[in-house]
């Protein structure tokens, strides 16, 4: 018999706790309030399990920054005797728009892998909730990077897992899936997944958001640290240290996140081979690192 994905409906919740982090999210940074489909592995009518599963969410990143966690909406079912529901989670760096460039086009920058205890419940029904997984090191990323974010399970018996989700009418894209069980071979949004009969669009949006350390911005730092003249360039642009700060390295980026001029120890770079437009320049110094923007005439 041909599996098929499933859509359960749980009590909704409550809210979210403000944390001091900065999230990106695609879902307005609710908490999940539903769930969205899944891939069962059945017995007769029963549901035993899940069959492996993925989920994804892709983000244009708007700044330099160093992504520090991950929050994954859930809602976790355990058998007795079940202890826990093993995930893993992954960053990657994109090299074009997702999930086109799903096939061989990824770099891998962070692996964590969380096993996630059962929900609580309220009334009988499962809660959705939001797990803070935090990376082992934070994840410098730059402007315009494309930053993509994975949660995974393989086939798991006695247990199952349900991406946290806000309403299909809430703001924001609906996230991807891949669950070869139940015939998705390849990423697909969620919102074109037909669900049940007679078929309908799956529902929910998925929580998958990004966690980004609430350091004082790199862009507050350069201003506080340094002056670049002249502004726009034709060729050699210094950077001037107002506080006796050592510059160890330069390095200029496109806004795709493309290094295009890099230079070690010294306080001025030459741009005059670059096309007209505006780019960012990295400082790395003794006390932090410091970004801001020019424009190459």
């Amino acid at each position: 018999m041909k599996k098929i994905l499933l859509s359960l409906a749980f009590v909704c919740i409550s809210s979210i706790s403000s944390i001091a982090q900065t999230t990106l999210s695609q879902t307005g940074g609710a908490a999940p309030t539903t769930n969205t489909i899944f891939c069962p592995v059945t017995s007769g009518q029963t549901t035993t399990g899940i069959n492996a599963t993925s989920y994804y969410r892709a983000y244009t990143m708007a700044t330099n920054t160093k992504i520090v966690s991950i929050k994954v909406g859930n809602i976790v079912n355990l058998a007795d005797g079940v202890t826990g529901f093993p995930l893993t989670v992954k960053l990657y760096k994109s090299n074009g728009a997702f999930p086109a460039s799903a096939a061989n086009g990824l770099t891998q920058l962070a692996s964590i892998n969380k096993t996630l205890n059962k929900s609580a419940s309220n009334n009988g029904s499962l809660v959705p909730a939001i797990e803070t997984i935090d990376l082992s090191t934070p994840v410098a990323v730059a402007t315009g990077d494309i930053i993509v974010v994975e949660v995974s399970h393989g086939a798991v018996n006695g247990g199952l897992f349900l991406m946290g989700a806000v309403a299909s009418t809430a703001s924001g894209t609906s996230g991807y899936i891949k669950a070869a069980q139940c015939g998705i071979a390849n990423i697909t949004d969620i919102s074109t997944v037909q669900v049940g009969t007679p078929p309908t669009p799956a529902n929910g949006k998925i929580v998958l958001d990004l966690v980004e350390n609430n350091t004082a911005s790199t862009d507050d730092f350069f201003k506080s640290n340094f002056a670049i003249y002249p502004n726009p360039v034709n060729d050699i642009l210094n950077i001037e240290s107002k506080n006796g700060l050592t510059v160890n390295e330069i390095t200029v980026s496109d806004l795709s996140g493309k290094v295009v001029a890099t230079v070690k120890n010294a306080y001025a770079i030459n741009v005059s081979n670059l096309v007209a437009g505006t780019y960012i320049i990295n400082v790395e110094s003794n006390d932090g690192r410091a970004t801001s923007k020019f424009v190459k005439k």
